[in-house]
């Protein structure tokens, strides 16, 4: 990180806690970020959240531990907008075991120790993530690829936005005792707006230079490359975060994709 000097760099592997271990329990404040992709996501990311949660235990002094969830915790919404205090017994089945991972986080806050669930919408923005896919398919063929048919709904966010509310969540819960009250830590971080996914695509296609071409891609073909996964993208979500904006006053600076189509092509042309 450019212009950094105080800032060192610890390269783990979730599969390896003891790649990370030592330098988390030396830290005021530990992210969990990182994710696995299979049939064994959830044990790695159990043992993730284990093994900070008590590397943030031993430290001498106030710790704060964040975990990262997501949306899909949420199930399909319809047309009742979710929120942070909305129940996740209907989980997407790709992340069926997350709902559990976050209430273990939440139940390991203690006298010195702040634990919250940060849960992002569907991060686009500089590179990396699923909205690549748009534009590479673009560049490959002239179309771009949705699964279903398009007309299910995202609830989007510009990854700087996601980094600016993790850091108002880290700068409240370290430095303001009680700031955060047991009913006040799962956040969201979107932008508010719901976007159709087929519109997304469109959008998405014209930037990278496509005719706006778009082509459905059905669940269950797209389940042999995703597996589950494919019908969390398949899925229908309008969520809002008020939690976020009434307790860490956070305030989107990228109001949807779709407008912000053309600059996010750029950050990932660029990138």
């Amino acid at each position: 990180m450019p212009g950094c000097a105080s800032v060192e760099w610890v390269f783990g592997d979730i599969r390896e806690p003891r790649s990370f271990e030592r330098a988390a329990a030396a830290c005021d404040a530990s992210v969990h970020m990182a994710a696995e992709y299979g049939p064994e996501a959830a044990s790695f990311d159990l043992l993730a959240v284990e093994t900070l949660l008590a590397a943030a235990q031993v430290h001498d002094g106030p710790r704060t531990f964040v975990y990262t969830s997501g949306l899909w915790v949420l199930g399909a919404t319809g047309e009742h907008a979710a929120d942070e205090s909305s129940p996740t017994d209907h989980p997407a089945q790709a992340v069926a075991w997350r709902p559990a991972h976050e209430r273990h986080v939440l139940a390991a806050d203690a006298e010195r120790l702040v634990t919250a669930v940060v849960r992002p919408g569907m991060v686009f923005g500089r590179r990396g993530g699923l909205f690549d896919r748009f534009f590479a398919d673009t560049q490959a063929d002239g179309t771009a690829a949705v699964v279903g048919d398009g007309g299910n709904r995202w609830s989007t966010v510009h990854v700087d936005d996601v980094a600016a509310l993790y850091v108002a969540l880290l700068e409240k819960a370290h430095t303001t005792v009680g700031a955060l009250s047991p009913r006040d830590r799962v956040f969201h971080a979107m932008s508010g707006s719901s976007e159709r996914v087929v519109d997304i695509a469109r959008a998405a296609n014209q930037a990278a230079g496509g005719s706006g071409s778009v082509r459905p891609w059905p669940v269950a073909e797209a389940r042999a490359s995703f597996g589950p996964m494919a019908d969390a993208l398949a899925m229908d979500q309008v969520v809002r975060a008020p939690r976020s904006e009434r307790v860490l006053g956070f305030r989107p600076r990228v109001p949807a994709f779709v407008p912000y189509a053309a600059a996010a092509f750029r950050e990932y042309a660029s990138a």
